[in-house]
């Protein structure tokens, strides 16, 4: 890959993460969905694992379904390419919000993810990891 190149696949990358965070912001399942492969797999703030997408989209029907406040968003800090293996390695920071016993939590950290290109030439995730490094519950109850 030219250098050029470099910078229009890390564009495109950088493109896809924020139309992800536009899909989660709409709740739309299906949508998040079309950023992943076949076997993506994920590993949650909070230590759960989940792999596949069709286990992936239940998993986020459910949160939207079952919390109203549910709510996150990735900020990429960089992106690099393997010029041999077609795959790009993000990481960057999240933040989120999400129910807790009527009450809303606020949490936020790092995460790093994996994209594959495809054949097709569009660049999807395969694999996202998410730390939690920050975590509070708002003193008042939901409204």
């Amino acid at each position: 890959m030219s250098q050029l190149h470099q910078s229009e696949h890390i564009t495109y990358i950088r493109m896809a993460r924020q139309r992800y965070n536009e899909a989660i912001s709409r709740r739309d399942a299906d949508e998040i969905c079309t950023f992943f492969t076949l076997d993506y797999h994920v590993v949650t703030a909070r230590g759960l694992q989940s792999h596949g997408l069709e286990e992936q989209r239940s998993r986020w029907r459910a949160a939207f379904e079952q919390d109203p406040v549910v709510l996150y968003r990735r900020n990429t800090k960089a992106i690099r390419l393997s010029e041999q293996s077609g795959a790009a390695h993000e990481h960057g920071y999240w933040a989120g919000k999400y129910s807790v016993d009527q009450k809303i939590a606020l949490a936020g950290g790092v995460y790093s993810a994996k994209w594959l290109k495809q054949a097709s030439g569009l660049w999807l995730v395969q694999t996202e990891v998410f730390t939690m490094l920050r975590f509070s519950i708002t003193p008042s109850e939901m409204t």
